[in-house]
């Protein structure tokens, strides 16, 4: 993320939909931050779709970082429209349209845009497409299950952020582990970050509620307005627990 970025309170933009309008009506500058951010905060279920259409590795990076670097900056974000559906659905669309058209054209030398590639650490994304591909996960199921977790660790981030301008950034670095947790405590749970087992056993909850609500407003962000967001979380509880997340 630039420092000139829009954000809100805590840090980030407004809304996802708000940087695929930036990327497609901002200045060249705007444009190539939102495209940055859209590409840092979504390219691993991406990636993950890619290899399960069975592009070797080389070829499934190179895929995905020409999607945000070419084929998004094209006609692609023209046809984008909120008020049609979510952001999940749009970016997987795209994708295997643009999958398509480089099939068509795979004779062809890739263009490398000015100032390279965003850099992206694909040796972690590879270990886990590796993972769903020992399970035997579809493409498209691969793509769901990396959305998921791309949107839990949006939520931790922002989360962290809200502690962080708290002043709390150490009780958050003791109890983060707890986030994805259950209400109930550990047995023979000791206190965390200086508190007291009672006051942790608060704090976590209170840890897990504000994480739920993170959760809530990055699931928010890749909806339409007024979108449904009990029904996405439902589904992307499903993808993780349909591969033992």
């Amino acid at each position: 993320m630039t420092p000139d970025t829009p954000q809100t309170r805590w840090g980030f933009p407004a809304t996802r939909w708000s940087l695929v309008r930036r990327a497609r009506t901002g200045d060249a500058r705007e444009a190539e931050a939102a495209l940055e951010d859209l590409c840092r905060a979504y390219w691993t279920p991406l990636y993950a779709y890619a290899r399960g259409r069975g592009l070797p590795r080389a070829e499934a990076e190179d895929r995905v970082q020409e999607f945000f670097a070419v084929a998004l900056r094209r006609e692609v974000f023209q046809r984008a429209d909120e008020d049609a559906g979510k952001l999940r659905s749009f970016l997987l669309t795209a994708l295997k349209h643009h999958l398509q058209d480089a099939a068509a054209r795979a004779g062809a030398a890739r263009r490398r845009p000015e100032g390279g590639w965003v850099a992206l650490d694909f040796s972690s994304a590879e270990a886990d497409w590796n993972r769903l591909a020992d399970a035997g996960a579809t493409p498209d199921a691969a793509f769901e299950r990396e959305w998921a977790r791309a949107l839990l660790a949006q939520a931790l981030a922002r989360l962290e952020a809200r502690y962080a301008a708290e002043g709390q950034a150490a009780l958050f670095a003791a109890l983060r582990d707890r986030a994805l947790g259950a209400d109930d405590a550990p047995a023979g749970e000791t206190g965390a970050a200086g508190l007291s087992p009672g006051a942790t056993r608060v704090a976590a909850h209170r840890l897990r509620k504000r994480f739920r609500e993170c959760l809530r407003d990055a699931v928010r962000d890749t909806l339409p307005e007024g979108g449904d967001i009990d029904a996405e979380l439902r589904a992307l509880r499903a993808a993780l627990e349909a591969e033992g997340a």
